[in-house]
Formats: structure tokens, C-alpha cells, sequence
């Protein structure tokens, strides 16, 4: 499994159903789903339900909220999370509601992620990974991993780099790689030689400290500026 994808679960993924009597691992699971929930996405633990769909419900809501409250206290770095009394089937549960706030990794004990629908005890490489979201320019482009950014190069020497004699159009870049240190587009390209386009996606890397971020107002999403040395 990708880094990407261990960190920073599938929305579906970050779903848990506990019944009341069985709390025992919520620090755990409230640690796991701030650690991997994305920005803009929402984990959601149902308390009082089954994972086989059966609705069990609370014998008192307050109980199970104030126990929410004591095991989220133990956090650190706080967490984003709220909690709500919802009725189904006649019967009380509560839900969690946990997002992201940019102030991963979190701890309660050791640190713990999602990878699919399990709970994992996160890794030194993860560590650093969540350590680098907290900086505001890698948060950012973390954000648009696989997705579509316009790229523009202060400098030349991609063309010298790419050794293409004819007109080089960059038509748009996919941010496939973030970390602390360096990013990597994806750039297709269309060379062109007379009538005829050939068209190629290279991989660039470039250090994050050359990295001007903006908005592409025509396209709607992130602009990346390179700059030069």
C-alpha cells in the first residue's frame, strides 16, 4: 500500500460501528481516524450499531459522550471532533465525528492510522509524512496529489533538459509525489514539428523551496511557479 493511501484513507474506510459495551479501543480508534482523515473528508464513529447493521443503541447517551470527552482529552496534539445524539429504529446512538486539522500526527500512547478498515500502528516513515503536513506549503500541495495544477518554469533549461528542438507546450501537470523536501509533476507535453503533435508525460522533480504557489483562475485550481536559482 502507497504512503499516500495509508495516510489519508478513503472516505468509505473511515467508518467504524462499535456498541456501547465495547469502548475499549476508542482512544485508539479516535487517535487512527485524526491521524488519516483528509482535509475536506469526515470520520464517523456510530456508537450503539453493529457492523452487521443491527442497531443495539446507548442506555445513556451523556454516559457514552462524556467517555468521547475523557479518551479525546488524552490526545495530543488536540483533535477536531464533535459528538451528536441520533435516533434509529426507535433506539439512541451517538456519533463521532472526527476532521482533519492539521496538527497530525496525533498520540494517545503510540501513534495509530487506518490502512483500509483496520487500525495500525503507524510507522517512522508515516511519522515524518504527518510531520511534514503541518508545514503550510507542503499541506497545500498535499491536497492535490493525482490531480491537475498548472506548472509554469521561470527558467529554460527544461528545454535543454528534454533536448527538444521544436516548440514545447506545456499543456497542463498531474502532482504526483509531496514531501518536505521536493515535489514531482507529471508534465505532458505536445511537441511540435510541423502538421504533426507528439504528445509524452515526463516526471520533474523540483526542491519545495523554489515553489511560488498560486491560483489559476481560468482552469480553477493550483498554479505552482518554479523558481529559478
Amino acid at each position: 500500500m502507497a504512503l499516500m493511501d495509508i495516510v489519508w484513507q478513503a472516505e468509505d474506510s473511515l467508518r467504524e460501528k462499535k456498541v456501547e459495551n465495547d469502548l475499549k479501543d476508542l482512544l485508539k480508534t479516535l487517535v487512527a481516524f485524526a491521524n488519516s482523515v483528509a482535509p475536506g473528508d469526515t470520520a464517523k464513529i456510530f456508537i450503539g450499531e453493529k457492523d452487521d447493521g443491527t442497531v443495539q443503541g446507548v442506555t445513556d447517551t451523556d454516559s457514552i459522550q462524556k467517555s468521547v470527552v475523557k479518551e479525546a482529552g488524552k490526545i495530543y496534539p488536540e483533535i477536531y471532533y464533535k459528538t451528536e445524539v441520533y435516533e434509529r429504529e426507535g433506539k439512541q446512538c451517538v456519533r463521532v465525528d472526527i476532521k482533519h486539522n492539521g496538527l497530525a500526527p496525533h498520540f494517545g500512547g503510540p501513534a495509530w492510522v487506518r490502512g483500509g478498515s483496520l487500525t495500525i500502528r503507524a510507522t517512522e516513515e508515516l511519522y515524518q509524512q504527518m510531520i511534514d503536513q503541518r508545514q503550510a506549503k507542503t499541506r497545500v500541495l498535499l491536497q492535490w496529489v493525482d490531480k491537475d495544477v498548472t506548472v509554469w518554469w521561470r527558467d529554460q533549461r527544461r528545454e535543454e533538459r528534454l533536448n527538444i528542438m521544436h516548440t514545447l507546450q506545456v499543456e497542463q501537470a498531474t502532482l504526483v509525489h509531496v514531501n518536505a523536501h521536493w515535489v514531482t509533476f507529471r508534465v505532458h507535453i505536445a511537441n511540435t514539428s510541423g502538421s504533426h503533435i507528439h504528445r509524452e508525460s515526463i516526471d520533474f522533480s523540483e526542491p519545495t523551496e523554489k515553489l511560488m504557489l498560486s491560483w489559476d483562475d481560468v482552469k480553477g485550481h493550483l498554479k505552482v511557479e518554479v523558481k529559478s536559482w
